[in-house]
């Protein structure tokens, strides 16, 4: 049986495809959400990373700025490394339930 809650990050274009994913029984926190990003981040070489480094910060603005209901399915989304490429960009996909929430302190 699939987990409720699952997605993925994913890093795409340029010959690469890099991705960090979750599967589990309760909403994605944002604090795993920014790990995710960070490991995946981390996967890539210095120059794969510049090229995309646009992209991460919308997608970092995107999980923050939702981070208080969290993101719902089914939501996927794609971040340009430029708004002159087709091609290097950085996928969000939230494919069943919840993620990015905040936890209540």
């Amino acid at each position: 049986m699939s987990k409720p809650h699952r997605g993925r990050i994913q890093a795409q274009g340029g010959g690469i495809e890099k991705s960090e994913s979750w599967a589990q029984d309760e909403p994605l926190s944002l604090e795993s959400g920014l790990n995710l990003i960070d490991n995946l981040k981390k996967q890539l070489t210095k120059k794969e990373l510049a090229v995309r480094e646009e992209a991460f910060e919308k997608l970092s603005k995107l999980v923050n700025k939702n981070s208080k209901n969290g993101i719902d399915a089914q939501v996927v989304v794609s971040f340009y490394a430029d708004e002159d490429t087709t091609d290097e960009r950085v996928d969000l996909e939230v494919r069943k339930g919840k993620a990015f929430i905040k936890k209540e302190d």
